[in-house]
């Protein structure tokens, strides 16, 4: 009887480690492998001033701009998403970030236009 039942145990065993797994080899054609548009650098990417105005009448806040970066990695436009109140803060914001360089995005490796977001938060010390 124990010879028996040794081949049984094996046998799954033997059969599991030598069959394909279909779902590891598997890789669905709609997948792909994206990175979002980015700043180049935030180190190379000058630093907005704080508007003199704006030091003076204590106004503070959060700019949100929205970018479109093309497939060569140049800015095609830039507009506020949501503005911080204040005119002068909104207006530095956008002429910072119009004087960086940008990463396009890409799918696949292979460079795309793509809009995103970037925040600016103003605060005083």
């Amino acid at each position: 009887m124990r010879p028996l039942f040794l081949p049984v145990l094996l046998l799954p065993a033997l059969a599991w480690a030598g069959a394909p797994n279909p779902a590891a080899s598997y890789s669905p054609k709609f997948a792909r492998i994206s990175a979002p548009a980015e700043v180049l650098s935030w180190d190379l990417c000058p630093r907005p001033a704080y508007p003199r105005a704006s030091i003076r009448n204590e106004e503070t806040g959060v700019v949100t701009l929205s970018f479109t970066v093309a497939a060569n990695g140049h800015l095609l436009g830039a507009s506020v998403a949501r503005s911080s109140g204040f005119p002068n803060l909104d207006n530095a914001a956008y002429a910072a970030l119009t004087r960086c360089r940008f990463r396009p995005a890409s799918i696949d490796g292979v460079p795309v236009q793509d809009t995103v977001r970037v925040q600016y938060v103003w605060t005083l010390e």
